[in-house]
């Protein structure tokens, strides 16, 4: 029971990462280092008043758990909401939540499509130069753009050939940002506690409170990367390539790649991130 609740724990962890997508757009927002933090805590906060309820409602008015998780709609939600309104009424929330996601996934393309400008307008991916073209006309990073969508519709097309390979797929966006949040928000808690006077001072602080926040945060990031890995059900001869969690996998071989991708060529031009406004214009006078 305690293994199938620790494995199991993956869509609730999912559901904790991506939060500081609204720290990819700092750049463009005023007063950022104030405005940001707060946006994303009322967001968690808020979502955390919408689906903890939600939750418990279907939790609790759930007749059968094993008829719910059998659905041929492969939902359960779905399978409770069906013992409880009309299929009109289903349809209407369904609508309402597609649009949600809608709304989500142009959030998502926004801040992927500026962190692929920023990190090719550093030099630090392949045809970085084309990727972090400026449109004259639109004034945004067209290139990067449509790079990024591209990539994800290729990405759900993986799902027609693979429903395994698909999942890999997403569960592997949950393990690189949790690799993210642990190795970023430790190397600030590091700084804290051996250099603390290196750090700048912050417009949002959390005082002494930051130390023990930091550690908390990457201690829970390091214990959920930890699951992340594990297949989602017991694995035996018969089921293997179905219920293996090929994302770990994917995982190393990538970071491989970007290593590689470093040795040989981005560490002669790769010098870190621009953190001054004058690095972003010259990037523009040269286009």
């Amino acid at each position: 029971m305690g293994l199938t609740v620790l494995v199991g724990q993956l869509a609730g962890i999912s559901q904790q990462v991506g939060i500081d997508t609204a720290a990819h757009m700092s750049e463009e927002v005023k007063d950022a280092s104030r405005a940001i933090p707060k946006a994303m805590m009322t967001i968690y906060l808020v979502n955390f008043c919408l689906i903890f309820p939600a939750v418990l409602t279907v939790i609790y008015h759930c007749p059968d758990l094993e008829a719910a998780l059998g659905d041929s709609t492969t939902y359960p939600a779905i399978y409770v909401l069906r013992q409880a309104m009309s299929v009109p009424w289903i349809t209407v929330i369904l609508v309402v939540i597609c649009l949600l996601n809608v709304a989500s996934n142009i959030v998502y393309l926004a801040a992927v499509t500026r962190d692929l400008f920023a990190f090719a307008r550093d030099k630090g991916l392949p045809f970085s130069k084309w990727i972090s073209t400026i449109s004259p006309t639109r004034h945004i990073p067209v290139n990067a753009c449509i790079l990024s969508c591209c990539i994800a519709v290729l990405l759900s097309m993986i799902y027609i050939g693979s429903i395994t390979a698909f999942y890999a797929i997403t569960s592997l966006s949950t393990l690189s940002l949790l690799q993210c949040y642990s190795l970023s928000i430790g190397c600030v808690l590091y700084r804290r506690i051996r250099y603390p006077g290196t750090l700048p001072p912050a417009s949002f602080s959390l005082g002494r409170w930051g130390i023990p926040v930091n550690a908390m945060a990457v201690t829970y990031a390091l214990w959920a990367l930890f699951w992340c890995a594990w297949p989602q059900y017991v694995l035996d001869a018969s089921t293997f390539g179905e219920s293996m969690n090929y994302a770990s996998i994917i995982f190393v071989s990538v970071l491989i790649f970007a290593m590689v991708y470093f040795v040989v060529k981005a560490r002669h031009e790769y010098f870190g991130p621009v953190t001054e406004v004058e690095g972003r214009k010259a990037h523009f006078h040269e286009r």
